[in-house]
């Protein structure tokens, strides 16, 4: 049996650079465990799957896996599948796609060449001490920017937010994955694949960049199967982010991020978004470019 199969490059500004998805279409008669087996075969940080491509209450049905499980919602899977949907079923001409998430609906519309997802209702939780998240990422306390917190926020992935002062300590980080899933365990931030969930993932910043057209520069960490992986471009941390600085910036935001460049992977991630009185409208924006199409045999 043979499904059709996209590779992409997101949140790129070129071709091999951004972070890499694989989108199967029709792939709404596979299991939740071939599915996987797929996600693994291809090894990016996350496949998504299009199970038909027909609609469903105005949405398209996808459903998004790392190599080690199941994703309620990710930002580079979901404007790559937009992407997918709009240039391979004819849907370019469309002004918004939908996507039926784990989370609910998400629209992408697309401005130019830029593609923009958008989010809300994020949720702010457990705020730490310099002290404490230094030593497990390998720095010192006074190599972070107190003067903002270091906060988990979720948009339906949690990520624990820290900025530093400057692009040289964002370079020597280090993480310990033993140390760091001790300290997840112990303050219950830590779920198995068993348990169905997810860890808090690491996403740091700091506002002194490598390129002087952008405003941050940010890398993400998360534990998977015993140790820490960094992604090179990620849209939920970047929604993330976005509601953190509305919440404790300015109410108005719109910045460019830059991420991946200590993987030779650069990406470049627009974020936009307002803050009124409780209300959130976050936007996460870039470019998708294709690079691969073919069969896949299952």
């Amino acid at each position: 049996m043979e499904i059709p199969f996209y590779v992409v490059d997101v949140f790129a500004e070129k071709r091999y650079t951004g972070n890499q998805l694989a989108v199967f279409r029709n792939a709404g008669y596979l299991s939740t465990e071939q599915m996987l087996t797929l996600a693994q075969e291809t090894n990016f940080q996350e496949s998504t799957f299009i199970l038909s491509d027909e609609t469903r209450n105005g949405g398209y049905d996808v459903r998004i896996f790392t190599p080690e499980y199941e994703m309620p919602f990710a930002g580079h899977p979901t404007l790559g599948t937009a992407f997918v949907i709009k240039q391979m079923l004819g849907k370019d001409k469309a002004e918004t796609v939908v996507l039926n998430l784990k989370i609910g609906q998400v629209p992408v519309s697309q401005e130019g060449e830029t593609l923009w997802l958008r989010v809300s209702n994020p949720q702010f939780l457990t705020i730490f001490s310099a002290e404490e998240i230094a030593p497990l990422i390998g720095l010192k306390a006074d190599d972070i920017d107190v003067n903002l917190p270091i906060e988990i926020v979720q948009t339906g992935v949690p990520f624990l937010i820290v900025k530093l002062k400057n692009l040289a300590a964002i370079k020597q980080l280090r993480f310990n994955a033993d140390e760091v899933l001790t300290w997840m365990k112990a303050q219950k931030l830590h779920k198995s694949n068993a348990e169905n969930g997810l860890s808090v993932s690491f996403f740091i910043f700091t506002d002194e960049t490598e390129s002087i057209d952008n405003q941050i520069h940010a890398r993400m960490f998360c534990y998977e199967n015993g140790i820490m992986r960094e992604d090179p471009a990620t849209g939920s941390a970047n929604a993330c982010l976005l509601a953190y600085l509305l919440k404790n910036v300015a109410p108005t935001i719109d910045l460019r991020v830059e991420q991946g460049y200590e993987m030779n992977r650069p990406s470049l991630l627009k974020i936009r978004g307002k803050k009124i009185e409780n209300n959130y409208d976050l936007q996460v924006g870039g470019s998708v470019f294709s690079v691969a199409k073919g069969v896949w045999e299952v």
